[in-house]
């Protein structure tokens, strides 16, 4: 049950990520940004420079018979984060509903919510294509904004009957056991992500001396071409974010285990370093999307390179509060 609690808790704050990007994306009129759907341009990872286009791409990608305006990276990149996090809420929603068939014997309205927020975040998804394919309907944009309405309605129901169902209760023994094998585990991941966040900063400066070399070389001209320019190792540092997302989720995980616990000490702690560990290594993934695709902003290296030590420091303190906790109990 605390599992599916903070899917629900999950489900509810993405609601409010994907109102606020649509938001954003109203603001700085950038819902033409893709003009087809599902992909964008016909890509599925939308291109950066007009250069990636074919000549005609404006008659190509034509809405309701008229040419689409000029292209422009930066709306294009806006609707495209836009749909990234609708996908994001409607994937952690389909697992909230296949979680909730657990407890449809202790609350049957459990499923059928999830089912009911399910299908209309599917509606909204399809009502998104036939925005796109309208050219902005006003019409069509109310009925979206609606429905995004009533996803939050659906997702406070939900938040409100899960933090209503009883916890499962646990014998001090097993608390216990259950403390002790998340200690152990926490302990092995913590160190990996220690070495995966000392590795990732060495690649990191080597990927900041070819962008230096390469800067010297062009004497500060064409910066959109710099990424191209760097070679192997920026791939490597780039890919090897996944691996330290993935490990950091882990140690989350463990730590969030610990604080449902609540046998140890530290519990609280443990809860909120698990949350400072998430938004800096969200913080750190914009920053390095910024810098990939917006030809490395002189703002976003120092914030790149502080926001790395600030999860090292994180992840070392939480070592050393592991280490002691595993040393009273010996």
């Amino acid at each position: 049950m605390i599992m599916f609690s903070r899917v629900s808790l999950a489900v509810l704050l993405l609601t409010f990520t994907v109102i606020l990007a649509g938001g954003i994306v109203r603001t700085t009129g950038s819902g033409m940004g893709c003009p087809d759907w599902p992909t964008c341009f016909g890509q599925y990872i939308p291109p950066t420079d007009v250069r990636q286009l074919p000549p005609n791409y404006k008659a190509i990608f034509q809405v309701q018979g008229k040419e689409i305006a000029d292209f422009d990276a930066f709306k294009t990149w806006v609707e495209y984060i836009n749909r990234l996090l609708g996908a994001l809420l409607g994937l952690v929603i389909l697992v909230m509903l296949v979680y909730s068939l657990r407890f449809r014997k202790q609350d049957v309205w459990l499923p059928l919510l999830s089912l009911a927020i399910c299908i209309v975040t599917g509606f909204v998804g399809w009502l998104g294509s036939v925005v796109v394919a309208s050219d902005l309907e006003p019409a069509k944009v109310t009925i979206h904004m609606l429905s995004s309405a009533v996803i939050v309605a659906l997702a406070v129901s939900i938040r409100h009957r899960a933090l209503k169902m009883p916890m499962p209760n646990h014998t001090v023994g097993e608390c216990a056991e259950k403390r002790d094998k998340y200690m152990r585990r926490l302990r092995i991941v913590i160190v990996v992500c220690v070495i995966l966040t000392v590795t990732q900063i060495l690649l990191g400066t080597q990927v900041r001396e070819q962008v230096d070399l390469i800067d010297k070389r062009l004497e500060g001209r064409w910066r959109e071409q710099w990424i191209d320019g760097v070679g192997a190792i920026f791939l490597v540092h780039r890919s090897m974010s996944w691996i330290i997302l993935a490990a950091n989720g882990t140690a989350i995980w463990l730590m969030l285990r610990l604080h449902a616990l609540r046998q140890e000490r530290e519990a609280s702690t443990y809860h909120v370093y698990g949350i400072a560990i998430g938004m800096i290594i969200f913080a750190e993934i914009i920053a390095g999307v910024v810098m990939n695709y917006c030809a490395i902003p002189r703002t976003a290296q120092p914030i790149h390179l502080v926001l790395a030590m600030m999860l090292l420091a994180i992840q070392w303190k939480m070592l050393l509060t592991v280490n002691k906790s595993a040393a009273r109990r010996v």
